[in-house]
């Protein structure tokens, strides 16, 4: 069962539907999306930011889009990794920054792993027993 909500963007209250928005910003955020799809067209690869500048459409609604899927085809949007602000067009790190945590995480594992092989480890069940 549909309940209502607030819409996010305009604030107005709805019933709530798979888009998460009201049907007046649901409408305005399909014509944006034909004006983002025709300007990729045109330029094929850009950036979030070059987007943005082109179309008058806000970076928050392009990401909304892009996690949504609304941009299937051949083209090549940019975004900044979120560590290091590198270009990247999908995930939310860059490979460098992925690997950098990936590894940190290893090292720690292996730390934590040698402590308890070094360290002294108590028994609850024979603890209890007594």
């Amino acid at each position: 069962m549909m309940g209502l909500a607030n819409c996010p963007e305009c604030g107005k209250l709805y019933v709530e539907n798979t888009s998460g928005l009201c049907p007046a910003c649901y409408e305005v955020e399909e014509y944006e999306e034909l004006k983002i799809v025709e300007f990729l067209r045109e330029q094929g690869k850009a950036s979030i930011e070059e987007i943005c500048k082109a179309t008058g459409v806000r970076e928050k609604t392009i990401l909304r889009m892009m996690k949504r899927g609304r941009f299937k085809g051949t083209f090549d949007i940019t975004y900044p990794c979120e560590s290091c602000g590198a270009n990247i067009s999908e995930g939310r790190l860059c490979p460098a920054c992925s690997k950098n945590i990936t590894d940190q995480v290893k090292e720690s594992n292996e730390r934590r792993q040698e402590q308890d092989r070094d360290g002294v480890r108590i028994y609850t069940k024979s603890f209890f027993k007594k």
